[in-house]
């Protein structure tokens, strides 16, 4: 038995099932952005982990929180500069804050002086290997990205990031 539908019914259904599915699966890596006049910033939601682990010039590198209970929150994030001839991208402890839900300030942790040597592997990809630190110079249509790396507390949700070096830019997350 043939079945004629007709081909108006099959694209619509069609439309629906794909409005549906990808109204109903949500990336959970999803890059979130602020700008200002010179710098747009996109940043990804912190991971939670105990340790990260990369690999540099063959060797193996793990960072790992220091206190008890506490967490790496890694950051993957990126700075583009989309207008000035050419910017001095300062990143460090001083410029960077990752802010809690409940108003806690994290400061980042400076890759080189808290990794420690390693015989772990890295994971697949090597993920964690390109850090965002120090003094960058950031050409015109030009774009940096890397991880950030913060020891904070288990179950700490986050607000925002905020970045205030060149100019004051805030990277909100959905609540």
């Amino acid at each position: 038995m043939k079945i004629n539908i007709p081909i108006g019914y099959f694209a619509l259904v069609l439309i629906l099932a794909v409005g549906i599915a990808t109204g109903c699966i949500r990336s959970q890596d999803k890059e979130y952005g602020g700008k200002g006049e010179i710098l747009h910033i996109g940043a990804h939601e912190p991971k939670l982990v105990d340790e990260v682990i990369y690999s540099i010039k063959e060797q193996n590198y793990v960072i790992a929180a220091q206190g008890e209970g506490n967490k790496i929150a890694a950051l993957r994030a990126r700075a583009v500069n989309l207008t000035s001839t050419q910017i001095i991208l300062s990143v460090d402890e001083t410029v960077i804050t990752l802010n809690s839900k409940d108003g806690v300030e994290f400061k980042p942790l400076e890759p080189d002086t808290i990794e420690v040597e390693t015989k772990e592997d890295a994971p697949e990809g090597n993920p964690y290997s390109s850090h965002i630190w120090g003094t960058l110079k950031l050409n015109k249509g030009f774009e940096m990205s890397g991880w950030l790396f913060f020891e904070v507390p288990k179950g700490t949700e986050f607000a925002n990031i905020v970045w205030d070096t060149v100019e004051f830019v805030r990277v909100i997350y959905p609540h």
